[in-house]
């Protein structure tokens, strides 16, 4: 950190929940030329800069405690003589995420301005800063879901956008508090960004799909039981306990209606209910005669969050009132809880069961006494019992008919209308509107959008409204057969609520989708819609690679991989870009090596690898995502990281990277070998995930596959240890690779099968399941022995009935390996032909994340025909290192020409070949650096034309 500043916030809560806090500075530059200007800064959680009312951008990239990243901008453009403002907004989250450990407040920020002379001036953040709070952001929401954050719920009645201005009057702010200075804190020594900015592009709307009257379910209803249950506890990890919550219903008539959950539990608080002395489950039809009933909800199991959303439809007004007094004091809602009874926290050592039990169990006892007796209550009276134990939540964590995917899901459609130009006019970028007549039958105007493809981004609007009219946008990603599928787990919108007259709006948080509903409420007039747009914004990729072939299938999965690998590359590769955009460590391998095929970001790739590390302060094991407090450990995920860095070194050549990663990669290996029991199997507590597939593999026991997986880890270990000049440390891995193998073939060899088991209990119980995929990993993973192997290879073409197969689009990606080694280029393409052409026929322009069926419709593992296309159809494969040397294998395969570019440390491969006019040719234009080997093609009969470039 080459620069001085102090770290700022608010005079009150270091920590706040939810907190929207505005910095300004106003500075004096009496120069008249400024030669360079440069804005560090960087925030706790996310920050957004002005200068001059210019918007700058935002950030910081994704950061741990030990390595906090501050971004540079170049803004002597925006300067001028006189007077200049530095604006910043940052939002506080309060609480971690599946991207940020929840940590103290701040902001932080640096002008440097260079005069003409050389002279340098700073301007640093410190307590001459003013700040307030944002008032336009409502605090108490829902979120969106835990990997993600908070819903975005906005007022513009309460805020407006004047305080960016020069000219705005801050006298009346209180100055900033300085937290700490730069270099210390919570935050050390800060880092630049080490990869590039975002890029951004405005995408305007390709249809309208329709126009509705709707009616929403009667009341959505959202309780923050988190103070309750957990007080103080601010951390991502899943929540294992047992309780109640409970309110009284009051119905002034007889009311028949049902109860739903939005989500699943995982996702929220639910379970079974009692009504009285009924218990009902979530859907069942209820009648609630005149006056009050008890309302109690059993807690049990697994929640990623300590919310609940509930879906209230009833035919006649329901309320809720306090169920054990009369009167509320102030601060109080009608909702109590009971309990924790029992709390199970989860420990990402690889000795505790994950979430407290074994194998499909969570290690809850629903039959303890003190939680069993409370659900034996059947009235409000027999309640009153517990009141000496029960706590009331907050008022404030109540909150009614703010769950965007709850009131788009549940609601009646009253009419639709035919979509007519005028209303298109919102889709343009003019300045004709399109007007939203006043609903005819009494509900909410709705407007389904499509913008054609899958992006990422911000949402602006464009409009014109009377004071308190409310546009709660919800995205979604696909319609299938005319119906919507809605993003079940996640609140994938905002809301806003209007000023009076012509105003714009771009949403703070950035959103993934292909639709868009918008839908108008509390409308009191007309209202005009200018435009709806999206500001998309991701990590920088060009056409650096492209690929065509005489398969048009094959032409428009390979635009639909790049499309997804492209959404799903942020500051780190993410797993997709709506319901998480979180960097899993196991799906990282696959999006790198899809990238170095389409974009060529090894600088990005590297980040990657390195963050890694970096959750070793949440487990030695490593986590398997980041940065988390969430406490999982996918043994898998962890080794795919280790093969990952062999790949990086093996594209990007850059040598020298060994000798950096090597000490963390020794270092969690040691921490995985601690796991080798008496008879060398890797023996370990944790979600040992292979595939998303029906495989019989023990959460606390061994996995053949991750079993193989750690020896292969260890083998590359050796192979690092060696070439860094490291003899005894490569024979130490060796001695384990061996040991293991050997136990592989002793303990999970099935003689009369002739076949591995998936796995093995620690009662000494085989899995009952052998599958498709632990026995190409076992190959790819050089784990066959000789005995073994000639019965495996002859059954890995075509697998048995009884072993599970291979379904999914990520080990797909494993299987594709496999059959490139055998030589069988025909058997990939038939699979990319059957599952990914199915995509495209179903009009997806994302690849996704499972198959046939799929919650995610962009998912990032599963881009790896580009890959395929890349490294096999175009018949150029890497030779040594880093793309020093290249080889031409013009593929074996039943297309007729090809064409397309390569990205590589040397800059472009351009490649064309064809069959079609009687002597096969391939023409490549090659960086003049990089050497050919052209032998194999002219021995296949291939005539070959090289061109070079400088």
């Amino acid at each position: 950190m080459d620069w001085k500043a102090e770290w700022i916030w608010l005079n009150e809560e270091a920590q706040p929940i939810n907190a929207h806090v505005c910095f300004r500075k106003s500075i004096a530059i009496h120069c008249r030329n400024v030669a360079k200007a440069v804005l560090k800064i960087s925030a706790d959680t996310l920050f957004r800069v002005w200068v001059n009312g210019a918007e700058v951008g935002d950030g910081p990239i994704r950061s741990t405690k030990d390595h906090w990243y501050y971004e540079q901008y170049q803004v002597q453009h925006l300067l001028k003589q006189g007077i200049n403002t530095i604006a910043a907004e940052v939002c506080h989250y309060g609480v971690s995420t599946y991207q940020y450990v929840e940590n103290r407040a701040g902001l932080i920020a640096c002008l440097e301005i260079q005069d003409q002379s050389g002279h340098i001036t700073a301007y640093p953040s410190d307590s001459s800063w003013k700040t307030h709070i944002h008032e336009g952001y409502e605090k108490h929401v829902v979120k969106r879901n835990v990997n993600i954050g908070w819903l975005e719920v906005y007022d513009a009645r309460r805020w407006n956008k004047e305080w960016l201005d020069t000219d705005f009057d801050d006298s009346g702010w209180p100055s900033a508090h300085t937290v700490c200075a730069g270099g210390e804190g919570e935050w050390g020594q800060l880092f630049p960004r080490p990869i590039e900015p975002f890029a951004k592009r405005t995408i305007f709307p390709r249809q309208l799909v329709s126009e509705s009257e709707i009616q929403p379910v009667q009341k959505v209803v959202a309780v923050n039981m988190r103070d309750n249950f957990f007080p103080g506890e601010r951390d991502a990890n899943a929540k294992v306990f047992t309780g109640y919550f409970a309110s009284a219903i009051e119905v002034d008539e007889e009311a028949v209606g049902k109860l739903t959950f939005a989500h699943t539990p995982w996702n929220g608080v639910q379970g079974r209910f009692k009504i009285d002395e009924k218990w009902y489950a979530a859907g069942d039809e209820m009648t609630l005669t005149r006056g009050k009933h008890l309302f109690l909800v059993q807690i049990g199991a697994v929640h990623n969050d300590v919310i609940s959303h509930m879906e209230w439809d009833f035919q006649a007004e329901i309320r809720f009132v306090h169920p054990l007094k009369d009167r509320l004091e102030k601060g109080e809602s009608a909702f109590v809880t009971l309990g924790p009874y029992q709390v199970i926290r989860s420990k990402a050592d690889g000795r505790q069961p994950k979430y407290g039990g074994v194998e499909k169990k969570n290690g809850l006892d629903l039959e303890l006494p003190e939680f069993k007796t409370v659900g034996e209550v059947q009235s409000l009276e027999a309640l009153q019992r517990y009141r000496s134990e029960a706590k009331t939540v907050d008022a404030a964590h109540v909150m009614e008919n703010i769950s965007i995917y709850s009131l788009m899901l549940r609601k009646k459609t009253l009419a639709s209308y035919a979509v007519k130009r005028e209303k298109e006019r919102m889709l343009y970028d003019h300045d004709r509107p399109a007007v939203i007549p006043m609903p005819k039958l009494g509900g909410n105007m709705e407007y389904v959008i499509d913008f054609g493809k899958l992006y990422v981004g911000r949402i602006e609007l464009d409009v014109e409204a009377p004071e308190g009219t409310v546009f709660d946008v919800y995205g979604f990603e696909a319609m299938v057969n005319g119906s919507i599928r809605y993003t079940s787990g996640l609140n994938n919108g905002f809301r806003y609520t209007s000023r009076s007259g012509r105003q714009t709006y771009k949403s703070d948080s950035r959103m993934g989708f292909r639709y868009l509903i918008l839908t108008v409420r509390n409308q009191t007039e007309p209202v005009s819609i200018y435009k709806v747009m999206t500001e998309q914004s991701g990590y920088p990729v060009t056409d650096q690679a492209i690929f065509r072939c005489s398969d048009p299938l094959l032409n428009d999965i390979w635009e639909i991989s790049r499309h997804t690998s492209e959404v799903c590359t942020e500051d780190t590769f993410v797993d997709c870009p709506t319901f998480e955009r979180v960097f899993w460590v196991g799906d990282c391998r696959v999006s790198a090596l899809v990238n170095y095929y389409l974009f060529g970001s090894y600088e990005l790739a590297k980040h990657c690898l390195q963050m890694v590390p970096r959750s070793r302060d949440q487990s030695p094991l490593l986590l398997a995502c980041l940065p988390t407090d969430w406490q999982t450990v996918i043994p898998m995920w962890t080794f795919s990281w280790m093969i990952a860095c062999k790949d990086y070194i093996e594209y990007s050549g850059d040598a020298g990277f060994a000798s950096e990663i090597y000490p963390d990669y020794a270092r969690a290996l040691d921490a995985y070998c601690e796991f080798l029991n008496a008879d060398d199997l890797f023996d370990i507590s944790a979600w040992n995930m292979v595939d998303w597939a029906d495989m019989d593999i023990p959460r606390a026991g061994i996995g053949t596959a991750q079993h193989a997986a750690l020896a292969y880890c260890c083998e590359l270990a050796a192979e690092m240890a060696l070439q860094l000049g490291k003899p005894d440390e490569a024979e130490k891995w060796s001695r384990v690779v061996r040991r293991m193998r050997e136990a592989l073939h002793t303990h999970l060899w099935d003689e009369a099968n002739q076949a591995y088991t998936d796995g093995l209990y620690r009662t000494g119980e085989r899995s009952k399941t052998f599958s498709h995929q632990t026995h190409v990993l076992l190959y790819l993973f050089n784990a066959l022995n000789d005995r073994n192997r000639e019965a495996v290879e002859g059954r890995l073409l075509n697998p048995p009935e009884d072993w599970v197969p291979i379904i999914s689009p990520f080990m797909s990606f494993y299987l594709f390996e496999m059959w490139h080694r055998m030589g069988r280029l025909d058997r990939i393409l038939e699979r990319i032909r059957e599952v990914w052409g199915t995509m495209v026929r179903e009009g997806s322009t994302t690849a996704w994340e499972t198959y046939p069926h799929t919650r995610s419709f962009a998912h990032a593992w599963s881009a790896a025909p580009a890959y395929v296309m890349g490294s096999r159809l175009l018949g150029v494969t890497k030779g040594e290192q880093g793309f020093k040397s290249i080889v031409l294998q013009p593929p074996v395969t039943d297309i007729t020409w090809a064409e397309g570019s390569i990205p590589t440390p040397f800059g472009r491969i351009d490649v064309s070949w064809s069959k079609e006019a009687g002597q096969p040719l391939m023409v490549i234009k090659a960086p003049e650096a990089m050497a050919i080997d052209e032998a194999e093609a002219i021995r296949a009969g291939w005539k070959t034309k090289i061109e070079r470039y400088l």
